[in-house]
């Protein structure tokens, strides 16, 4: 008979837990309802859409564990509600890459199981955020913004080119005439970053990379700058520019004077991992498609 859990069964150190779905894929809501029911949650848990999630807020503080179920898409836009929170994430891979997943759909109920038994190996993978400020050119801050993988500034609909000023510490670095440049954490150097010509960057590592996007006459090779680094962006030129993070647009376009600070965040993306620390080198190339011929 298959030995399934409770409440009063649960590690005393988890309250309650959460599961957080990607709507858009059927599997996702029908596995979440099934691995409640399943290892008999229903009465220490609560569930949501990524899009409603911030409807759960006042259950945040007396949750323990935060299962989320989808692609590393839906793992970032549970990040916009949650990272102040400081709530350790398992995500079950519902996507296609599934960089920071942890566990496949036929493992994941053994695996719940056995972090709440207190049974499981597991540890807690802490990634680098980075946050950005948008300010006027008198210096009034009117916007912000923060992300595990990616600050992106980058044009609209008009085809002219970005110029943009960088500078690092205190110190000019160039001025780059660009699609756009964005700053990517060890996590994002995986994608966005890696896309634009990047470096990949241990996950360990608290570094930045300052990339810009199809650059023209400019520094166009990628630098890696270290985790203390502040970055200031002047906007010089009109342009019509955006600055997101992971993905998700500030509305309002940036104007020629405005300028965008860029540094590390006070917040940490948790996960919980159950594999060994190395599995980033031994799983990179297959995550990546790469077909290994050696």
């Amino acid at each position: 008979m298959k030995q399934v859990i409770g409440l009063s069964d649960m590690n005393s150190s988890i309250q309650q837990i959460g599961f957080v779905y990607n709507p858009q894929v059927p599997e996702a809501i029908n596995l979440c309802n099934s691995l409640i029911k399943e290892l008999e949650l229903s009465g220490s848990s609560w569930s949501s859409s990524a899009e409603k999630l911030v409807e759960k807020e006042q259950e945040f503080n007396c949750t323990s564990l935060i299962i989320v179920l989808g692609g590393d898409g839906t793992i970032l836009r549970t990040l916009r509600v949650l990272a102040f929170y400081k709530i350790p994430m398992l995500s079950i891979n519902l996507g296609r890459v599934g960089f920071m997943s942890e566990l496949e759909v036929e493992s994941a109920s053994v695996g719940i199981k056995n972090y709440i038994d207190g049974d499981s190996d597991h540890w807690i993978d802490e990634r680098t955020m980075i946050d950005a400020a948008v300010f006027h050119k008198n210096d009034e801050k009117y916007a912000e913004t923060f992300a595990l993988n990616e600050i992106v500034i980058s044009r609209g609909q008009n085809a002219r080119l970005l110029h943009l000023e960088a500078i690092v510490d205190s110190a000019k670095l160039t001025t780059y005439r660009a699609d756009g440049v964005l700053v990517s954490t060890a996590t994002g150097s995986t994608g966005y970053a890696m896309a634009a010509g990047g470096p990949i960057i241990t996950p360990k590592s608290t570094s930045m990379v300052l990339l810009p996007i199809a650059g023209h006459m400019c520094l166009d090779t990628g630098l890696v700058l270290a985790g203390e680094s502040n970055i200031r962006l002047n906007i010089l030129n009109e342009a019509q520019a955006f600055i997101s993070g992971d993905g998700f647009a500030i509305d309002q376009s940036l104007k020629p004077g405005d300028y965008v600070l860029i540094n590390r965040s006070a917040c940490k993306a948790s996960f919980v991992r159950f594999g060994p620390r190395e599995s980033f080198y031994s799983t990179l190339t297959s995550r990546l498609g790469i077909v290994d011929r050696s």
